[in-house]
């Protein structure tokens, strides 16, 4: 039996260095209208291009408007900190990330238009408006903790987090449901800011 496209799809993407890959349907991000609440609060700072871009954020057509499927991915850069604890962010430590996932993402997409040549897609690594977190849960990667992160299973929180969208009408897989954190709170004690609300 040939393994559905769906399948293939997923197992290109690991071969890429994605440790995750789950489908979503392109719809309204889940928490969009906790975002305008938030922004709403002034609890984006300086960050301004958060209010430019708000109602953007709210279906993924805005990045792609012929959009039917998003795949979500993950790259985990746990990896051994090279220097001190709280001195520069781990995610930092490397070459820049969004070059490196978006190289991946194109191959992907390559593949992608080679298998369906009608296929219309774009890859995005945190740069388009688009909520990857509500999506990635929503493909089934994980959950969102209360340190407001996607936390797996077994990759952990250290994920960089992408997306390749697509016209094609992919075979979703289930959301992540449960959420593990229960009663633990490290994560916001350990915040030396006090940050979470």
């Amino acid at each position: 039996m040939i393994p559905s496209l769906e399948s293939r799809l997923k197992s290109e993407a690991r071969s890429l260095g994605f440790e995750l890959a789950g489908i979503a349907p392109a719809s309204d991000a889940d928490g969009f209208d906790r975002l305008t609440e938030w922004l709403a609060r002034g609890y984006a700072g300086e960050m301004a291009y958060l209010h430019q871009h708000e109602q953007a954020r709210r279906h993924p057509s805005s990045v792609l408007p012929e959009v039917r499927s998003v795949l979500m991915l993950g790259m985990n850069y746990g990896g051994q900190s090279s220097t001190e604890p709280g001195r520069i962010a781990r995610y930092a430590q490397g070459p820049d990330y969004h070059d490196l996932i978006r190289e991946r993402l194109n191959q992907l997409l390559v593949w992608l238009q080679n298998e369906v040549p009608e296929c219309i897609g774009r890859g995005v690594v945190d740069t388009a408006p688009l909520l990857e977190r509500d999506f990635a849960r929503r493909a089934g990667l994980g959950w969102i903790g209360k340190n407001t992160l996607l936390i797996n299973r077994k990759q952990g929180s250290f994920l960089f987090l992408a997306a390749l969208l697509t016209n094609l009408d992919l075979k979703p897989d289930a959301p992540f449901a449960a959420n593990h954190c229960g009663s633990c709170t490290r994560c916001l004690d350990a915040c030396p800011t006090d940050a979470f609300n």
